[in-house]
């Protein structure tokens, strides 16, 4: 059964380390953070607890793996996203180094709000985790058999080859807000 929608938010995807006040672009009133780590960033105790998940999931991609993401860190990112009070517009969506975990959560985001993921997949400077989206799809109740995750993988993997044949570096080098 297909839940109601998470609302939309302005995402940004970034790494813990680039956390700090210097990077919002709203007042903090209208701020919240989904960071996948097990580890401490003293940028992260500056949102308050009701505008902060914290999920500590490995990146990998075999679902047997003892730290892979589960049904559970899933169903936590779901609640949190439908307990952000109101004046929430930004959603910042981190990892260690911002390019497999976060946008892998950033596409799952989108699309529990009704918006095209394209903007995630579609960028060469990331590998989302396919693990983490296909978990968070199905647990808010998306299409997301395994056949729709290699297509989006297939995706990913020709929009970084166009880019490497086009001169790019293939390397990650800032964030993407999406709106």
């Amino acid at each position: 059964m297909r839940q109601h929608k998470i609302k939309k938010y302005i995402i940004h995807i970034l790494a813990i380390p680039a956390i700090g006040p210097e990077v919002l672009d709203v007042p903090m009133s209208q701020c919240a953070i989904i960071a996948c780590t097990d580890r401490d960033n003293k940028y992260l105790s500056m949102f308050p607890e009701k505008q902060k998940c914290v999920v500590p999931f490995a990146d990998v991609e075999d679902p047997s793996h003892p730290a892979a993401i589960r049904g559970a860190h899933a169903r936590l990112i779901i609640r949190f996203l439908r307990n952000l009070p109101e004046e929430v517009t930004d959603l910042y969506v981190c990892c260690s180094k911002g390019g497999s975990r976060s946008p892998a959560i950033a596409a799952a985001v989108l699309r529990m709000s009704g918006r095209s993921d394209k903007p995630v997949w579609e960028n060469p400077f990331y590998v989302p985790n396919r693990l983490v989206y296909q978990v968070i799809c199905k647990e808010f109740g998306l299409f997301a058999p395994d056949w729709y995750i290699k297509k989006l993988v297939d995706l990913n993997r020709q929009c970084y080859l166009n880019a490497a044949k086009q001169g790019s570096s293939g390397k990650y080098e800032r964030w993407q807000i999406i709106e």
